[in-house]
């Protein structure tokens, strides 16, 4: 039988960590997608319900919701988003729109469990 040794100790403590920072990045990916599966309850639209204020935003191309990826950095952090230039205007909200928030609700809900 192997002694543990603080080396072998050590080792396995980082890669747990890695792994549970992994499984935190994939949940939030994971609840940011369901944020963006809701349907909507605004307004109707010739082929699309809207989403109401304050709600995540409907699905329309489902181009958002394709975007969403977890992006490994380095070794203890991920990065958990999209680059679709509209994204920030439905979480935040524009002068003639209210926000759609899905990034902050997904967090919210992942961190506190």
């Amino acid at each position: 039988m192997t002694r543990p040794t603080f080396s072998n100790t050590r080792a396995a403590a980082i890669a747990a960590l890695e792994r549970a920072v992994a499984v935190k990045a994939q949940q939030l990916r994971t609840e940011i997608v369901e944020q963006l599966s809701q349907p909507g309850t605004g307004e109707v639209y010739a082929r699309h319900i809207a989403s109401a204020p304050g709600d995540p935003p409907a699905v329309d191309s489902g181009r958002l919701r394709q975007s969403i990826v977890a992006l490994k950095v380095d070794q203890f952090r991920w990065r958990v988003g999209t680059n679709v230039e509209y994204a920030l205007y439905l979480e935040f909200g524009t002068r003639r729109m209210a926000p759609r928030p899905f990034l902050r609700p997904a967090a919210e809900k992942v961190r506190n469990g």
